[in-house]
């Protein structure tokens, strides 16, 4: 018998439909190959969806997967997954005219139900099939059940926690749609925690699809390690420096001088990156021991071209200026703090719980609102009320709405409130019967116009299946839709950061921040993250793909090993050292390469196969036309020949679908009959690089290490 170290080597397959419990046993091969998280979820989900299935169907399959180190005393490693095929993203046409339903989803949460999957016994669970009644999965020690959810659907998330922590004791661990997936919006996530959600993707709407109210684990699984007593060195040693960092007292008084100094970072055009460890310093204050997290950059990004103001449209120091930006200040939202938390593992502790009493709930204690919240409901929509933004926050998080997605389309909506598309007759509902008018700066009708969205109320009815959906009602509205590839797009403007704008446009689950971007990961601190690899870099458009590849390759390991991706901003971790104590296995930096393209590889395939590869971004979002003010002024981005040196990189054709050659290096040889049905980018895109001439990778000398900042 074959022992396989830090993990269970099951997964549970639950179908809903027949109310079947299935547990399947995976060999160590599988491990090797695709980890876990997505590379786990992608394996298993490729091989048993059908094709072209209805993502809002029985067919389609939801996993939830925790990272391999999930659960174990690796620091920084208490994330997990959700994924499945996405109703949000990939929608359109092939290339032979077909409709294509939809593309690969996932989305990241962290907390503390990804430890309470593999303490279920699992190493993964996937569903599939349609309940006929509301139903929640129920797992303790070794019964698994499916239990009626007839008193919790319609509760929030927050009440269906504390519920069935009542039922079944406080320490189960509970993910849960609101209201948001109940209705099968397609900006709906997956809530934790009484407020960490799994937000991207539309998964939540797959869930209440499902007739599936929430999951509730409580289990005592234990898994062996190769070498445990080497994995508490190594994490002791880690935590340690951690916490020396923590200690700076001038760094930390640094992190507030970074709010009053913005309008002269501004004007002098000052670089916000630098040296690594200087910048882990920084970072490592800012999230722990400033206890401000990510709202530490809100009143400089909303200044420097980064967040996203106006719909796109607008500039901060004009239309959204320093004062009204000072109001989300990172050091006023810590004020309100009641208690700093932490994911599970994490010696930084960088989320809090607030408490406000403006609050219209019996519970006044609300999640910190991170960064992408506060500039979706701030700069994005000229509002300046900090009020209305916890409200907000706490409203989605109940409910289970995406904020990043929502905040677009408050955003959409004032522009076609500014252009008369929609009057005041479109926003009739049962709290005004009469209507009301949103607009830009004017904050008492954000609310109501979630609770339109969250309900499918009248308008929001079409607002709720997101902008890519509600722009095919209103055509004329395209160019206030900001969306890649069907999905709203983060709080970081690609142009100031053209990087991330290839990941928007290029990987499987589009638009999004977080998906190994060159710049702004990598720039954050992947060298000093890892040693096994050499990052390059380079100002050229097609080399600056090229090199992209392989901090994308690294990040699907950051990522499916569960880790969360702001780790790359403190210095040196054990990457290796700590994968070989955990699981035994000699990891070389070409196989954390060779690891990392073949789950990026298989993402890549199911969009292929689903026809989901459609380059589709919006044109303001690319400046054109360029704005005339401010930190991003006369700037437009063509992606195209960056996202071909990408292509070039992964090993793909030109059109974005996998190599027969790559697949059979990457030992997806099963995978190559697949390739006569997949479809890539429209050809007219490919044209458009094929006839700027030669763009070698080897032709440019402008290749330089990738540094910190």
């Amino acid at each position: 018998m074959i022992i396989m170290y830090g993990v269970t080597g099951k997964i549970l397959n639950i179908n809903l439909t027949d109310q079947s419990v299935k547990v399947e046993s995976l060999s160590e091969e599988i491990y090797r190959k695709y980890l876990g998280g997505y590379g786990l979820g992608a394996y298993y989900i490729y091989n048993n969806i059908k094709p072209g299935c209805d993502p809002l169907g029985p067919d389609n399959i939801l996993g939830f997967i925790p990272g391999l180190l999930t659960g174990s005393v690796a620091p920084m490693t208490g994330r997990f997954i959700v994924c499945g095929k996405s109703p949000l993203t990939g929608k359109g046409k092939r290339t032979n005219g077909e409709e294509c339903t939809g593309g690969w989803g996932n989305a990241n949460s962290g907390g503390t139900f990804g430890p309470a999957i593999r303490k279920a016994g699992f190493d993964g669970i996937f569903i599939t099939g349609v309940a006929l009644n509301p139903t929640y999965l129920l797992i303790e020690k070794d019964s698994i059940t499916l239990e009626s959810a007839a008193s919790l659907w319609g509760k929030d998330c927050v009440e269906t926690e504390e519920i069935l922590k009542e039922r079944h004791g406080k320490s189960v661990k509970v993910s849960s749609i609101g209201r948001a997936g109940e209705n099968k919006s397609l900006i709906a996530g997956i809530v934790n925690d009484k407020g960490r959600i799994a937000a991207r993707s539309g998964l939540g709407a797959v869930m209440g699809s499902k007739n599936l109210k929430a999951l509730c684990l409580k289990g005592n699984t234990k898994v062996d390690f190769a070498a445990k007593p080497q994995m508490l060195e190594l994490s002791k040693a880690y935590n340690k420096k951690i916490k020396s960092q923590l200690k700076s007292k001038m760094i930390r008084g640094m992190i507030p001088m970074f709010d009053v100094m913005t309008p002269l970072i501004r004007v002098l055009k000052m670089p916000i990156g630098g040296d690594g460890p200087l910048m882990s310093r920084i970072v490592s204050n800012g999230f722990g021991g400033a206890a401000m997290g990510t709202t530490m950059v809100n009143v400089l990004s909303s200044q420097n071209g980064d967040s996203p103001v106006k719909n796109y449209k607008g500039v901060g120091y004009k239309d959204f200026p320093w004062k009204s930006a000072m109001n989300f200040r990172g050091k006023t939202l810590k004020s309100k703090m009641k208690r700093q938390y932490g994911c599970f593992s994490c010696p930084v502790r960088c989320g809090a719980i607030l408490e406000h009493d403006e609050l219209p709930y019996d519970d006044k204690e609300t999640h910190r609102p991170e960064y992408e919240t506060c500039a979706a409901f701030g700069s994005l929509i000229l509002n300046d009320d900090l009020d209305v933004l916890m409200q907000a926050n706490e409203y989605l998080n109940r409910t289970g709405m995406d904020t990043i997605s929502a905040g677009n389309i408050v955003a959409y909506v004032h522009e076609c409130v500014e252009n008369q598309i929609f009057t005041k007759d479109d926003f009739k509902c049962n709290a005004y019967p009469d209507g009301f008018l949103p607009s830009w700066g004017e904050s008492q009708f954000i609310l109501p116009l979630l609770k339109m969205i969250v309900n499918r109320e009248g308008l929001g009815d079409k607002l709720a299946d997101g902008l890519y959906m509600i722009k095919q009602h209103f055509p004329q509205t395209a160019a206030y839709a900001i969306t890649s590839n069907g999905q709203e797009l983060p709080m970081h403007d690609l142009r100031l950061d053209p990087g991330l704008g290839l990941t928007y446009l290029t990987d499987p689950t589009p638009g999004r921040h977080t998906a190994g971007t060159i710049d702004f990961e990598g720039g954050m601190g992947l060298n000093y993250f890892l040693k096994e690899v050499e990052f390059k870099n380079s100002k050229d458009p097609y080399q600056k793909g090229f090199h992209s590849a392989d901090v994308v390759k690294v990040h699907q390991l950051i990522e499916t090993l569960g880790f969360c991706i702001f780790g790359n901003n403190f210095g040196r971790y054990p990457f290796v050292e700590m994968i070989e104590a955990a699981f035994g296995w000699k990891f070389t930096a070409e196989e954390i390469l060779t690891t990392g393209q073949r789950i990026q590889t298989l993402r890549q395939m199911f969009n292929a196969r689903e026809g989901a590869i459609r380059h589709e971004l919006n044109q303001r979002t690319l400046g054109n036309p360029p704005l005339e003010k401010g930190p991003l002024k006369k700037i437009s981005v063509d992606l195209e020949i960056m996202a071909q040196g990408y292509y070039e990189g992964m090993g793909f054709e030109t059109n974005g679908v996998p190599k027969k050659s790559t697949l059979e290096k990457l030992g997806l040889e099963a995978l190559v009959s697949d390739l006569e049905h997949c479809t890539g980018a429209p050809e007219a895109l490919v044209n458009k690089y094929l006839s700027s001439g030669d763009k070698s990778v080897k032709s440019s000398p402008d290749v330089t290490p990738l540094r910190g900042g």
